[in-house]
């Protein structure tokens, strides 16, 4: 049985908040044999980099900017799809879903390893955790994986307590590997806490 990506995020903050719920002061760190992912460092674009067209699409704690032929839909102030554009015959490349999160005590690393679990629990396949990512100062997990019909890339930050997520999915129909990494890194530099 499989759960859907919001069933998914709600079980991922409720675990993450029980857990930091029992931790206290004396312990840190990472269990011996675990090597924490390094932050790769990340160009932000500057405010002028950005095309004057594209759009802002924003949940409550952040904001990305899409260019001008991607549309949104907004479900609550914490969840926004992303969508790309569609080709002749009307069907999108893909979309990417914004959102955010109650959290809780805890670390990145910690909120990494629920979405590897939800994800492995969910029939990933070819499931890697790429290195970090840095956007604008946030530091992001990146989890790279395919369905067999879509490429599927899910980042994630914290800002205080909760927890921010772009997670895509996009057609292996329309776009090759390459070209599904190369829309990604469109939209994902112009991330910015709000």
């Amino acid at each position: 049985m499989t759960m859907s990506r919001a069933s998914a995020m709600a079980a991922l903050i409720l675990s993450v908040a029980l857990a930091g719920a029992g931790c206290t002061s004396s312990g840190g760190g990472t269990s011996p044999g675990t090597a924490e992912p390094k932050p790769t460092p990340s160009a932000s674009p500057s405010e002028s980099s950005v095309p004057a067209d594209w759009k802002v699409a924003a949940i409550e704690e952040a904001q990305v900017q899409i260019p001008p032929d991607w549309t949104t839909e907004q479900a609550g102030k914490w969840t926004v799809s992303l969508v790309a554009p569609k080709d002749d015959l009307g069907s999108s490349a893909g979309f990417g879903t914004f959102l955010s999160g109650a959290l809780g005590p805890g670390d990145l690393e910690k909120a990494a390893g629920y979405e590897k679990d939800i994800l492995v629990e969910d029939g990933a396949e070819n499931l890697k955790r790429l290195p970090d990512v840095t956007v604008d100062g946030s530091v992001f997990y990146h989890f790279q994986y395919e369905t067999g019909r879509t490429w599927n890339d899910s980042y994630g930050t914290k800002d205080g307590e909760k927890l921010i997520e772009i997670n895509w999915d996009l057609s292996k129909t329309s776009l090759d590997r390459n070209e599904a990494d190369a829309l990604i890194a469109k939209v994902l530099p112009t991330f910015k806490l709000l």
